[in-house]
């Protein structure tokens, strides 16, 4: 096992392993380098390209006899680890591991690189089987398979969609005996209001869509997707789930961001735990702090909030809290990080918010006093609002308590002055 990329811990990364199928020994470090081109490539790949930083990446070593793959059609065979083919279901370029229609064992394919995976990277999320051929072809499905052609790494970002965020292919050609199903990115729907992507069609853009030239750029509902000619529709006119060479169209790339934010959460790490109280008096105060998983070409937001109220300006990983500014007793501090990426425009499950929330104790003012020159100052913290100080001469209950008089401010806290005579006084704050 080789790390060809390291961002971050394995338990907050999406971790994308590529295994080697068909190099023999003595081209182990050339796959190395071809896993390290396809990863790059997938990452420059926009949405990918703005969370680089969200992705570790890892190069499985294991050499086969032969180089190279199985080519039914064509009478060649290999001796490779997973008994790769071409040819499957009769598709020249569908590149398989078995269990196929080939080989039906799925221990001879899927069962050695699961077995791989546990032993080796057991963190892994995404996994794909780089095949040492240079014949066009790949598959999706839980295993991504890609050949080596010129075009590996768009097959790669192709079968990606598929792996990654179960994106459908869009392609209308026929494919006897497929059975089309709903998609993120396909649909039978042409109710406005139903559409799954209805948010990214313009009022103005007719659904079903014209697939001509005014609507070349737009989101709406073009006919042809899932290998039917009609009766199933994509959202743009191209994409790459359609066509090789071409970006991922704008539903397609919200599906994938959200895929991305499904596996791992915006805020990495907190200080202090969640999981105790922290308790403040008089002066006190306490320094809350987040640590976010930052995209490449943007930030998160971040929004500090106490008692369920956004507080103005506390949008820094760090939110100092004074206890003379929240009431008294139980309190609660949280904070949201949110990816406000124009990428996703729906995200009923809040896949793109990750939130962390305290609780802070605030103790009831203790009434301090002190003698100053022929007086008794007393004082009490400015976050006692709506309490009153009050006197009376005597513990008597026939005798009544007397405001005793107007406090003024002085460093955060509530100062009375009286001057002292021969009576005996009793001083109370009450609410």
């Amino acid at each position: 096992l080789t790390q060809i990329l390291s961002n971050g811990p394995t338990t907050n990364r999406i971790n994308f392993v590529f295994i080697s199928e068909g190099y023999t020994a003595s081209q182990l470090g050339q796959f190395t380098n071809n896993a390290k081109t396809v990863l790059n490539y997938i990452l420059s790949t926009p949405p990918f390209d703005a969370y680089q930083n969200y992705f570790n990446g890892y190069a499985i070593s294991v050499a086969s006899v032969d180089s190279g793959s199985d080519h039914p059609l064509s009478g060649i065979y290999r001796n490779t680890y997973f008994n790769s083919t071409y040819d499957s279901y009769g598709i020249e370029r569908l590149l398989t591991i078995p269990p196929n229609d080939r080989d039906g064992n799925y221990a001879d394919g899927a069962g050695k690189v699961y077995a791989l995976l546990q032993a080796l990277m057991p963190q892994y999320d995404l996994v794909s089987v780089i095949v040492n051929d240079t014949e066009y072809g790949g598959s999706g499905g839980a295993i991504l398979v890609t050949s080596m052609n010129s075009s590996s790494s768009e097959i790669a970002a192709h079968e990606l969609g598929h792996t990654f965020a179960a994106l459908g292919d869009e392609y209308s050609d026929a494919y006897p005996g497929w059975v089309p199903y709903e998609m993120p990115n396909v649909t039978q729907q042409t109710n406005r209001a139903l559409i799954k992507w209805t948010s990214w069609i313009l009022d103005s853009t007719p659904v079903p869509t014209p697939d001509t030239s005014p609507y070349a750029s737009v989101v709406g509902l073009f006919e042809g997707a899932e290998y039917q000619t009609t009766g199933w529709y994509r959202p743009q006119h191209i994409c790459k789930m359609r066509t090789l060479g071409y970006p991922y169209c704008a539903v397609c790339a919200e599906a994938l961001v959200k895929s991305i934010y499904s596996n791992i959460r915006p805020i990495e790490s907190i200080s202090p735990v969640t999981n105790t109280t922290t308790t403040l008096a008089s002066s006190q105060s306490v320094t809350f702090s987040v640590v976010t998983l930052q995209p490449n070409t943007f930030n998160l937001n971040v929004q500090w909030f106490t008692n369920n109220v956004a507080c103005g300006g506390a949008t820094n990983s760090s939110f100092t809290i004074y206890a003379t500014i929240l009431p008294f007793g139980s309190n609660q501090v949280r904070v949201e990080v949110t990816d406000s990426t124009a990428a996703v425009r729906t995200d009923p499950n809040q896949l793109l918010k990750d939130s962390r929330t305290w609780q802070v104790q605030i103790l009831n003012p203790l009434l301090e006093w002190r003698w100053l020159q022929g007086a008794i100052v007393l004082s009490w913290t400015t976050n006692a609002q709506g309490f009153v100080l009050e006197y009376k001469t005597a513990l008597d209950p026939l005798i009544s308590w007397q405001p005793a008089g107007v406090p003024t401010v002085v460093s955060n806290r509530y100062t009375f002055t009286d001057l002292i005579d021969q009576n005996e006084k009793f001083y109370r704050l009450r609410k």
